[in-house]
């Protein structure tokens, strides 16, 4: 497959009727950053670049009915171009591509239907990358170094450089409109496992924007008869989002990661393998069946306020004052976990 070729298929023209390369198209939009002609030692054109490498899939892919019955061990790795001045300046993630979402993304098409080329699940990976806002150009190489071949080698790979697709941006691109503040805890089973990837879980909803994670924290467990210290204790952390989604609607995605680790609604305050709790979303106030905002007893709970203290040192629960304050008044015990 000829990933020149192919890119020179769908490359926009310039005025004079001259074919106008589309990285290049995209450095003449940016006309503070010089062209490769101030870079005579780099390849032409340059942009920064966020690179992933060996990104590991066991896949079913391949010609052969063995490759698909029992699959094989496949590498990925990706070179995204990419302007990243705008996430230097904010020091906010949702200014650049979050690497953790593309590496989740190429996992997910990597583990989807088999193909027999390597060609079309390289094209595959490079169409996806697109489907973020930013990138300009993708090399996509994936690596098959168990290839049914029987002859000694160390590996093979196919290698494609694919540019942004020209188009209209989407008229209204989704934004986030608020800052939620979400809770964590586990006392069953492998409870940091748990934690951590809820994080990720909770990072990778559509409409939420990754902002701030705390440490990890432990507590003695907390009944409705107060401390029991004949069961398992808790780790508890906090993270901050951006979001773009109703309260109800991010309530919704947050137990239904729940329930997908096993999380039962039987006793309040009862052991459980994940506890989300949804503490504030936008300065909110109001109160339903379901929901009530700002949460009604993170004020009173340590196991929350030292956490949010430690990623929001400045700040404030909606109605009830600095959380700093309000940790200062709590009487729980809590302390930095150590795993």
């Amino acid at each position: 497959m000829n990933g020149d070729a192919t890119a020179a298929s769908s490359t926009p023209v310039g005025p004079n009727g001259a074919q106008v390369h589309p990285a290049l198209q995209a450095i003449r939009l940016m006309p503070t950053r010089p062209g490769p002609e101030a870079h005579p030692a780099l390849p032409a054109p340059e942009l920064d670049r966020i690179t992933i490498k060996r990104l590991h899939v066991h896949g079913r892919h391949g010609v052969f009915a063995h490759e698909r019955a029992s699959g094989q061990d496949f590498y990925i790795d990706a070179e995204v171009w990419i302007d990243t001045r705008a996430a230097a300046q904010t020091d906010e993630i949702e200014d650049t591509l979050h690497y953790g979402h593309l590496m989740r993304a190429l996992y997910e098409v990597a583990m989807k239907e088999p193909v027999d080329l390597l060609e079309t699940l390289a094209e595959r990976l490079a169409a996806v990358t697109f489907a973020f806002s930013g990138p300009q150009a993708v090399r996509i190489t994936v690596h098959k170094p168990q290839a049914p071949v029987k002859l000694r080698f160390e590996d093979v790979t196919v290698s494609v450089l694919r540019y942004r697709p020209e188009g209209a941006e989407p008229e209204v691109p989704r934004l986030p409109h608020s800052r939620a503040v979400i809770a964590l805890g586990a006392n069953l089973g492998a409870r940091e496992a748990a934690i951590r990837d809820a994080m990720d879980e909770i990072e990778t909803i559509e409409g939420v924007w990754p902002h701030r994670r705390s440490s990890l924290y432990e507590t003695p467990a907390l009944t409705t008869h107060g401390i029991d210290e004949t069961v398992p204790s808790y780790l508890n952390a906090v993270i901050t989002v951006h979001t773009d989604l109703a309260p109800h609607q991010l309530l919704d995605q947050l137990q239904a990661i729940e329930d997908a680790h096993g999380r039962v609604r039987q006793e309040r305050w009862g052991s459980r393998t994940l506890d989300l709790d949804l503490i504030e979303h936008g300065g909110l106030e109001f109160e339903d069946a379901r929901l009530t905002l700002p949460h009604p007893r993170a004020f009173e709970r340590a196991f929350v306020l030292a956490p949010w203290a430690e990623i929001e040192p400045e700040a404030a629960l909606t109605n009830r004052g600095p959380i700093r304050q309000l940790l200062e008044q709590t009487n729980d015990e809590v302390q930095r976990y150590q795993a």
